[in-house]
């Protein structure tokens, strides 16, 4: 349930970890001189500022000491933790998902915004419309680039043999560039060239640009279209 990826600031692991949105708690692996940091990349920081919550310098003070229970520290409102050899690594991951997430939780104590796990509620359409023998959960696929997915549902054909669909949530507009990179890499697979790519979105709404963007490379459905969408897998 961890993956990795090299990237050009190092290399992003997913945790088997998740924050209140569905998405899975991601923190960036560097070398330097003295060992490794791991830091998550601010992106708990913006999580909250993407749900309209201040991001500024009272939050960072109301989290300090919380942070540094977890043996980390912030920096702006990015969680640090450093370490001086490889087999400290798995536990510096570890904590800084724990604090990355602790900074998340923020958001729900925030009373402007009704709050949901939307990943699970989205998933829980799947199944409820497919029925849960036909659904996988993050099931790791590759992509034409080398690229390796955890892939949130995979729908199987009638029979259980074969997938015929891949769904994803996007909860907020941080998803959006992961997802397109991870549908593009998927639609040059031609392993998967008949699978239908479904990108799901909160009826919130996204930009304009986003939703061409994803559509690109598969087919994006509003949370509250979902079910009908889903449907026509059941004939197949």
């Amino acid at each position: 349930m961890v993956d990795v990826e090299a990237t050009n600031q190092g290399y992003e692991v997913s945790l088997p970890q998740i924050y209140h949105s569905g998405h899975n708690v991601a923190v960036v692996v560097r070398a330097e001189a003295r060992g490794f940091v791991v830091h998550d990349n601010s992106y708990a920081a913006l999580l909250l500022a993407d749900l309209g919550i201040a991001t500024g310098r009272r939050l960072a003070d109301s989290v300090r000491t919380d942070v540094a229970s977890y043996g980390c520290e912030l920096d702006g409102l990015r969680v640090v933790r450093r370490c001086s050899d490889t087999d400290d690594l798995a536990v510096a991951l570890t904590l800084v998902g724990c604090a990355s997430r602790l900074i998340a939780d923020k958001a729900l104590a925030h009373n402007q915004l009704p709050l949901h796990d939307f990943k699970a509620s989205l998933l829980g359409k799947v199944v409820d419309t497919v029925g849960a023998k036909r659904v996988r959960t993050n099931e790791q696929v590759s992509g034409q680039m080398g690229g390796s997915y955890r892939v949130s549902a995979v729908v199987l054909d009638a029979l259980g043999q074969r997938p015929i669909a891949f769904v994803e949530p996007i909860a907020d507009r941080e998803a959006v560039a992961r997802r397109f990179k991870e549908f593009y890499d998927i639609s040059r697979n031609p392993a998967y060239s008949n699978v239908e790519r479904v990108a799901v979105h909160d009826d919130r709404g996204l930009a304009a640009s986003d939703a061409l963007l994803l559509e690109e490379v598969g087919n994006l459905v509003r949370f509250s279209h979902a079910t009908a969408h889903f449907a026509a897998w059941t004939a197949h």
